[in-house]
Order: C-alpha cells, then sequence, then structure tokens
C-alpha cells in the first residue's frame, strides 16, 4: 500500500463514525459495539475479587443471545438458568436468604451499613455492588446517588455519608416513551452476594427481552436494593419532572392528565428510609422505578398506590413506560420473589414496583 492509499485509509476510518451518526445507525463506535448481536453487555460484580464465589455463579448463569432466538426459547433459557442458579447456591426458597443474612447480624437491629461488611462462612462478603445492563431514555442523564444508616434520608441528601450507585433521570415523558430511542447503559446497585447471581439473571431477561424486541424495552431510571437510608445530592438541581395525575386514588380510571413539577432539589424525588424489618436491610428487595412525585394525585409511577388501575399493567405501562409490564412481574414469581400483590401494606392491599424474598412466616410483620 503506497503512501496515498494509506492516507486513504485512514480517512475513510476518520470518516466512517460521522456517517453511521448521520445515517442514523448510531452514537458513535462505543454505542455502535454496544448494539452488535455479537456482543452483548453483561451484568457483573463491581469488585469480582470481593465475592468470588458469587462471580462465578454469575458467569455460569449468564443468558444465552442466539440469532432470531424466539421469545419462546427466551422465556425457557431463563427459566432454566434460574434453577441452575439455585442449585449453585443451595438454595430452595428464596426466604432462605432472609434468615441466613439475619443469622449473620446476630440479633443486632438490621442495618445494610453493618451487614454489608461481613463475610460469609465461605468468604464471600456480604456486600457488593452489581453493574447491570439497562435500557434508559435518549436524554437520561445519571446521577450518583447516597446512603448511609441515617433516621431522615434529608440527612443523606446533605451529607452524603457515601457512594451508593447511581439513578438515571429524565424528566420529558414524551423521552420516556420513546422507545425507539432508548440507548443501552449500565446502572450500579448494592446486593446482598447471596442474592446476586439471581438479582442478574432478573434484570439481565428484562434487558434481553428489549435487546430481541425495541417494543419490550423497559426503561430501568431507579433500580434499589440494599441500604438503609439513600438519596441523591441535596444539591442537584432545580429541575422539572413530568408524571400522570389522576382523578382518585381508588378507581381503575384512566383519565390521567400530565403534570410538570418543579422541584429545588432532585432529592425531593429520588430518596428512600427502609424500616428496620425491611429486606433492603439485608440486601434482599428490589424497588424498581420508585419516584416521589409530589402534588399529584396518584401520581405515576409513585411507590405506593391502593388504585386498581395499576393491574392494568399494560395500559399503565402504554402511558408511562416506567411502570413495568405484566411481563416483568411474571419473571419476578418465576424467579421466586415476592410480588406487592401477595400481601398487605399497613393493613392495604397496595401496588408498587417491590419485589423481594418474602418473611418466613406468613404472618411476619412488615419484610418490605
Amino acid at each position: 500500500m503506497n503512501p496515498m492509499q494509506t492516507e486513504s485509509h485512514c480517512r475513510w476510518w476518520l470518516v466512517l463514525p460521522l456517517l453511521l451518526i448521520w445515517l442514523g445507525v448510531g452514537v458513535g463506535l462505543e454505542a455502535w459495539a454496544l448494539a452488535s448481536p455479537a456482543q452483548p453487555p453483561r451484568p457483573g460484580l463491581q469488585s469480582p475479587e470481593l465475592a468470588p464465589q458469587a462471580a462465578r455463579i454469575l458467569e455460569q448463569v449468564a443468558l444465552a443471545y442466539e440469532p432470531h432466538m424466539s421469545p419462546q426459547a427466551r422465556d425457557r433459557d431463563y427459566l432454566g438458568k434460574v434453577a441452575q442458579a439455585k442449585k449453585l447456591l443451595n438454595v430452595t426458597q428464596l426466604v432462605d436468604l432472609r434468615q441466613q443474612s439475619l443469622s449473620l447480624l446476630n440479633n443486632q437491629e438490621p442495618s445494610w451499613e453493618a451487614l454489608r461488611l461481613l463475610r460469609w462462612p465461605k468468604g464471600d462478603r456480604v456486600g457488593v455492588v452489581l453493574s447491570v445492563p439497562v435500557w434508559v431514555p435518549s436524554r437520561a442523564e445519571r446521577v450518583p446517588a447516597y446512603a448511609g444508616f441515617e433516621k431522615q434520608w434529608q440527612t443523606v441528601a446533605l451529607t452524603q455519608p457515601r457512594p451508593s450507585g447511581y439513578v438515571w433521570f429524565a424528566g420529558k415523558l414524551t423521552d420516556i416513551n420513546h422507545k425507539s430511542g432508548y440507548r443501552a447503559e449500565r446502572t450500579q446497585v448494592e446486593v446482598n452476594s447471596r442474592f446476586a447471581p439471581l438479582v442478574a439473571l432478573f434484570l439481565e431477561y428484562i434487558f434481553r427481552e428489549g435487546w430481541y424486541d425495541a417494543n419490550r424495552r423497559v426503561p430501568i431510571l431507579v433500580l434499589r436494593i440494599g441500604e438503609d437510608t439513600w438519596s441523591v445530592s441535596a444539591f442537584k438541581g432545580p429541575m422539572s419532572a413530568e408524571c400522570l395525575s389522576f382523578p382518585d386514588k381508588e378507581s381503575a380510571s384512566f383519565d390521567g392528565v400530565v403534570i410538570q413539577g418543579r422541584y429545588d432539589s432532585l432529592a425531593e424525588l429520588h430518596h428512600g428510609r427502609h424500616v428496620p424489618v425491611s429486606n433492603h436491610r439485608l440486601g434482599l428487595a428490589l424497588d424498581v422505578n420508585d419516584f416521589n412525585f409530589k402534588n399529584v394525585c396518584d401520581g405515576n409511577p409513585n411507590p405506593v398506590s391502593i388504585a386498581l388501575r395499576h393491574y392494568n399493567r399494560e395500559a399503565m405501562h402504554r402511558l408511562d413506560a416506567r411502570n413495568l409490564p405484566a411481563w416483568v412481574y411474571s419473571a419476578a414469581k418465576w424467579l421466586g420473589l415476592r410480588i406487592p400483590q401477595e400481601w398487605l401494606y399497613t393493613g392495604f392491599s397496595a401496588d408498587w414496583p417491590h419485589f423481594d424474598v418474602g418473611t418466613r412466616k406468613k404472618g411476619e410483620a412488615g419484610g418490605h
């Protein structure tokens, strides 16, 4: 190849990424590689050396990505890997993970800040950081989150005790519902290492559905598992965020309107605190797309609701894609997770995007 040919060849590779962007094929070489069917993004531990056994199981039960894989084949693969993961973990009922974790605390008040630093008998650290692929809207922005053993989330928002993953912020409902515009990203979350392979399977299943079918993409903007109290920074803002508001808090009516809320701080929208009996304090519960919208009626998708409309999951997902569709709840049950309608919240049957391992006894208090 002579010098002129070499120069032309180099120019072509410099121009190619710009050409792809102009054609709408991608937004750069990184996104182009991420979208390649040959290289699907995989879940993994941020520091596998802290929990080598959990890391090995994660690798062993990775979901398959085969050309033209049918929905039925994907479901069979998921169910097979769930069974394999439980066998490798020596777990039959997920509630056993709760009892094992409580035993490590030796009758202390359950706290993730204490439990996460302990180790299982075979050496894995209890608290690990799981990195998982997720779909996010085109304009979503990554926002760091913080956690601590505090009585009020405002304290965490102001003092930021230690980093604890992050959330993805998307303020416009049109962007949130534009699935063809989603991009593949990652999120990080703290989790119990005995639970991590199962959580990874559940979240990878959700992501993989969107990989094969853009209509089945579900944006996961907020994912919280192991924590006592958490928040994003009180110094991030002001900002606006849209959500749906409905005429009442009980019915099946879908006559909602889009409300644009103004927040002095993003912490007003993204925060939480879990009671001592909560499975979150053991790293054994998931809140998915949990928000704290204000000045709305049954503001969707707010954490807790008794309205019947939420059980028409496909309709709610079409109105606001942050609402989880029915097949996500089915996948949670296949894994063995407890879903909201299986237990009472303060005496009522309520709904919100929460999954956990359950409690030992049917009548045991709390555990959310």
